[in-house]
């Protein structure tokens, strides 16, 4: 990555940036953390992944998808490096590459600051060559195991991989065990360190569409705001994001409370918890995810009247993910995602029916698993969309294409 930006740049000393690692939540809170700066009236840059449907999506600026044109510029001035690195022996993965390009669209675009969510870890990510202002670690859990570790400690550390000598970090509430190896790190590289404890962000009232929140920090505190995103993990995510904006805050960056207010309530996180007519659409794909989704179901769906449409990656912990959906719906359909690691579905139709789910159909792709799942439907039922945001992209797509066609 070193090598790559120093050929085509390098773009990334030209920008202000706050970068975002976590097992889960890093996503929601980088959204909302852009959206608030952008309620501000900041030229933003937003880097994610993976995408749901194009892959556009992951690179955003001032909260569109960066254009056709505009990639495809980038992509005809850096290629030629690309192509004369690997004759040099030096082989850039296409992860590597979305990020330099993401960073040359940052540097180009003039934005003022920038987003960056880390890919998968931290430490040996492509995007940790950035200094950041800022940055963020959110909710550790067990994912990505044969590479991370197969411990919650091993994992904080490689996340914890992204902290830098004098560049503070805000910490989202998490276990115990993990946080103790993130302040140790943070003391280590000397990292001022900013920890969370849970408690900053309650929620006022809830919705299944969204809800109203008080977060408060310190002599700061922001009451009755609106929050566009549902479900009751997203308060650790919000308090995360509003903790960076006031870090940001003392960095020279003006973001009043009604940038916080207006970010809160305009952000929006395609996917997750993303309902479309009676369908609701939720990338949780590791256990950690999948319990999160399974406490909002309890809340606001009742089994009798769910159906569950989910496809999973073989590598992940399935069994697990089975044993924690089998209650939440009456009928199951499993589908593959549309990437070579899905696993089979009918081997996740009998990881199901070995937990328990009663009624399971597997499909042989999205689009027939979501006729089944319609099927077994009733009209005042919902279908629930989880397992892989592989899966959630391509349902995403069908369902988008059925209302701009008013079906």
């Amino acid at each position: 990555m070193d090598l790559l930006l120093a050929r085509i740049g390098p773009p990334q000393n030209k920008l202000k940036m706050v970068h975002v690692a976590g097992t889960n939540g890093k996503g929601s809170t980088c959204a909302t953390l852009e959206a608030i700066l952008r309620a501000a009236g900041y030229r933003t840059g937003l880097y994610t992944s993976p995408y749901l449907q194009t892959y556009n999506e992951r690179i955003r600026l001032s909260g569109m998808p960066i254009g056709e044109a505009a990639l495809t510029d980038l992509v005809r001035r850096t290629a030629p490096v690309v192509e004369q690195l690997a004759c040099e022996g030096v082989h850039v993965t296409e992860f590597e590459y979305g990020t330099a390009l993401a960073l040359c669209a940052f540097a180009q675009a003039r934005v003022d600051i920038a987003v960056i969510e880390v890919g998968l870890g931290g430490r040996l990510d492509p995007t940790n060559v950035i200094t950041p202002l800022l940055c963020a670690i959110t909710a550790i859990g067990m994912d990505h195991m044969q590479y991370l570790g197969d411990t919650l400690e091993a994992i904080a550390g490689e996340k914890a991989g992204i902290l830098k000598p004098g560049v503070p970090v805000v910490v989202s509430h998490m276990e115990e065990s993990a946080r103790r190896v993130i302040a140790a790190t943070a003391e280590r590289v000397g990292a001022p360190a900013l920890f969370l404890d849970g408690k900053e962000a309650v929620c006022l009232l809830e919705s299944a569409h969204g809800q109203r929140i008080r977060f408060a920090l310190g002599d700061f505190c922001l009451n009755g705001a609106e929050f566009a995103l549902p479900g009751a993990h997203q308060l650790d995510n919000a308090a995360c994001a509003l903790s960076c904006a006031l870090k940001l805050r003392t960095l020279g960056f003006d973001l009043s409370e009604a940038a916080m207010r207006a970010g809160l309530a305009c952000v929006r996180w395609p996917g997750r918890l993303e309902w479309i007519g009676n369908v609701l659409l939720d990338g949780a794909h590791n256990p950690q995810g999948v319990g999160v989704l399974c406490a909002y179901l309890r809340r606001h769906l009742d089994p009798a009247h769910t159906v569950l449409l989910t496809g999973m990656l073989a590598d992940k912990d399935v069994s697990g993910m089975c044993a924690l959906l089998r209650d939440r719906a009456r009928a199951v359909v499993t589908a593959p995602p549309p990437v070579p690691r899905a696993m089979p579905p009918q081997e996740l139709a009998d990881c199901f029916a070995k937990a328990g789910a009663r009624e399971v159909t597997a499909c042989t792709d999205a689009e027939t698993a979501l006729k089944s799942a319609r099927s077994l439907a009733g009209p005042d039922d919902v279908i629930v969309c989880a397992g892989s945001l592989y899966l959630i992209g391509t349902l995403r797509t069908l369902l988008c294409g059925e209302e701009k066609h008013g079906l």
